[in-house]
């Protein structure tokens, strides 16, 4: 299982040049799960998992990612993994989609070298949530 916080220390000094503040995580996120909630393929899944608790994931979920950028260490790394492969419904097919509604959100909202940064991070933490998910299922290659 990746060391979340090994990611969190490689990128420290990325996100610090690019500029990425807490405000930028604060738009970016909410925007992001907004696509989610409205793209067919990862609504329902996301819709399933989290009800009406909607405003605590993005919350949690702004807390995970200021914590990989270093700008806050509230967040518990631990829960990362586990927090995925307990749910059935999260499966390594949606990962690509789950990235290239990241990726677009980004894009759009945050200049360029934040989201560059942002995207990087994103493909690093869905390699090792995917590995996670594989073995989960019994598919490791």
């Amino acid at each position: 299982m990746a060391d979340i916080s090994i990611v969190s220390a490689a990128y420290e000094h990325k996100a610090t040049n690019a500029g990425i503040t807490e405000a930028e995580i604060r738009r970016l996120i909410p925007a992001f799960y907004a696509r989610v909630r409205r793209d067919p393929m990862l609504g329902p899944v996301f819709d399933g998992i989290i009800d009406d608790r909607w405003p605590a994931h993005i919350e949690t979920v702004i807390s995970f990612w200021l914590y990989v950028i270093r700008l806050d260490r509230s967040y518990n790394a631990r829960n990362f993994i586990p927090a995925h492969i307990k749910h059935a419904t999260i499966r390594a097919d949606l990962i690509p989609q789950w990235l290239a509604l990241f990726r677009e959100t980004a894009q759009d909202l945050c200049p360029a070298d934040s989201a560059t940064v942002l995207v990087d991070i994103a493909q690093r933490m869905a390699s090792s949530l995917e590995i996670s998910l594989n073995k989960r299922d019994g598919d490791a290659q």
